[in-house]
């Protein structure tokens, strides 16, 4: 077997696409494996609260144990 990997930065515009196109694509594999980085500047501040909310979101989504936010 032979690993294939897509890496760069995605502008907002494309997030749809990449789940409707590239991932179906890649689930034609074994061992898919996706990460996560985001960053956002906000005000001093708001983010704490943001910070929360982002928290708070995760745990929803039953991600709170594999996603963190700093």
């Amino acid at each position: 077997m032979q690993a294939v990997g897509v890496v760069g930065g995605l502008p907002p515009e494309g997030w749809n696409r990449l789940g409707t196109k590239i991932l179906p694509k890649l689930r034609m594999g074994s061992e898919l494996k996706i990460g996560l980085d985001i960053s956002v500047s906000v005000a001093g501040d708001a983010a704490a609260g943001l910070a929360a909310e982002l928290r708070q979101i995760l745990q929803e989504l039953g991600l709170g144990q594999t996603v963190r936010v700093d």
